[in-house]
């Protein structure tokens, strides 16, 4: 009689809290795979709100001691996409309330050239242009949701990394 039925329960260690060197060592590997796929690049497409939407690559580079996101395939007019430092960006995601309208998601930018239902393929680099004083949105799109997801999370985990090596610094 004493046998545990259903595991329900008693789920067993660390089955609903993972110990925080799991999550690290999990995060960690995670944000070595999407460095390596940064290094050939990962394909978007960028919306302006005076240019045509264009498919873009972002890449990153490094520059000795600084890394560097840089978009190929951008219009050169697009001041928007010219290359900035890891520690300058930002990301959210498209269905995340915008930041100027609060009633609204995304960007205007967005809303003005996604269908709705495609929103979870979307999302922002927020960047913090230090030689005009300026916060500047880039707006991209994902080829599916599922690649969205695998970029947000790996610019968040490189963009948190970049931030935390400047402060060593």
């Amino acid at each position: 009689m004493g046998q545990v039925v259903c595991n329900c329960v008693n789920p067993g260690e660390d089955q609903y809290y993972k110990d925080d060197r799991t999550t690290d060592n999990s995060n960690a590997k995670a944000l070595a795979r999407f460095k390596t796929q940064l290094k050939s690049g990962v394909s978007v497409v960028k919306f302006s709100a005076s240019l045509p939407p264009s498919k873009i690559t972002i890449v990153m580079r490094s520059t000795g001691r600084t890394e560097e996101l840089v978009f190929e395939g951008a219009d050169p007019a697009d001041q928007e996409c010219s290359t900035r430092p890891l520690t300058n960006f930002k990301i959210r995601r498209a269905t995340d309330p915008d930041p100027d309208v609060k009633h609204f998601a995304g960007t205007k930018v967005l809303r003005d050239n996604i269908d709705p239902r495609d929103a979870m393929k979307a999302f922002i680099f927020e960047v913090k242009d230090t030689t005009a004083g300026v916060k500047l949105n880039i707006n991209v799109q994902a080829e599916s949701e599922n690649d969205a997801e695998k970029m947000i999370i790996g610019f968040r985990l490189l963009f948190a990394e970049a931030k935390k090596a400047q402060g060593r610094e």
